[in-house]
């Protein structure tokens, strides 16, 4: 399969409708962890503030909040994913999946993320791997992918 090919394959399998899912289930995620950690200092109340629940309502609702955090990197792997990287976005791959990582996938007490293998199937997991390898990491699940849309 040609990287042309694999890219056509990505963005068929890589949706609007799976980003916004894949956006919901780690936004779900961050902010359960969000609430036990200020839970276990004993200000979980913050999340109740109407500035606060106004902001994450808009994460909930919208596929862009301007910014530069977890939802753009997202957004930007997704992009690379499906339509491929330039020069710039070379420079900017290292930014980007470090916040994803950090936030995912470090403790608190531990500063290198330890993520999961299982995660690397998932949407976002795929793309980042996109990002960081390059596509031709990825032609074996996107082998995989392309056998499950002609079934």
């Amino acid at each position: 399969m040609t990287e042309a090919q694999m890219y056509e394959v990505l963005r068929s399998a890589l949706t609007d409708e799976v980003m916004k899912q894949e956006r919901l289930r780690v936004f779900a995620a961050v902010e359960r962890r969000a609430h036990d950690l200020l839970a276990a200092l004993g200000v979980e109340f913050v999340l109740d503030e109407p500035d606060v629940v106004e902001r994450l309502a808009l994460y909930k609702e919208f596929h862009h909040v301007p910014g530069d955090h977890l939802w753009q990197a997202m957004q930007f792997v997704f992009r690379v994913a499906r339509d491929g990287a330039d020069e710039s976005d070379r420079t900017l791959a290292p930014e980007y999946l470090g916040t994803i990582y950090r936030t995912l996938f470090t403790s608190v007490l531990v500063k290198t993320p330890q993520i999961p293998e299982q995660w690397w199937e998932t949407p976002l997991g795929i793309a980042c791997r996109v990002v960081e390898s390059g596509i031709a990491a990825c032609a074996d699940v996107i082998e995989t992918l392309k056998q499950l849309a002609e079934s």
